[in-house]
């Protein structure tokens, strides 16, 4: 993946211009921009989809529990350039970083806020618990992929995320 890279912090005003045109300001009022305050992103997961020297896309990860005892990942942000959506960046992205987290072996699931229709590609799924989240969700829109296949979340009726 010859312009996918790693997020460097020279590249922190292009991917804020990014996530600016893309969300807007009216991402900082969810409840998963509210949690990533609290958490930082992880460094080496977070990756850039660069062309000529101007960032396309954008994905970062941070740390998230589940009922105290699951590690896992929020995936999110997100963000391909308007002008670019449709072109496979932010599926690139997406395969990318989720072979990354598999091969690291040290979180059990990640979870997304997203559209399922995207997202199932991955093997994300809904959630059919209860859900406790940081803030406000739409409970159709969060989605989880388990990847330690021995941790089955069926058996918990309710879902505690911090």
């Amino acid at each position: 993946m010859k312009n996918i890279r790693p997020t460097s912090k020279n590249d922190l005003e292009q991917i804020i211009e990014l996530l600016d045109s893309t969300f807007g300001p009216g991402r900082y009022a969810r409840s998963v921009y509210r949690l990533r305050e609290m958490r930082p992103f992880e460094e080496k997961f977070s990756y850039v989809y660069e062309w000529n020297n101007k960032i396309l896309a954008s994905i970062s990860y941070c740390k998230i529990i589940i009922n105290l005892r699951s590690n896992g990942l929020l995936l999110g942000p997100l963000a391909v350039e308007l002008e670019q959506k449709g072109k496979g960046f932010g599926v690139q992205l997406v395969d990318y970083t989720l072979s990354l987290i598999n091969d690291d072996g040290k979180f059990d699931f990640v979870i997304v806020v997203g559209d399922l229709d995207y997202y199932q590609r991955f093997g994300f799924n809904r959630i059919e618990q209860d859900i406790r989240f940081y803030g406000p969700v739409d409970k159709n829109k969060l989605l989880l992929k388990s990847i330690n296949k021995e941790l089955l979340f069926k058996e918990a009726k309710f879902l505690n995320f911090s």
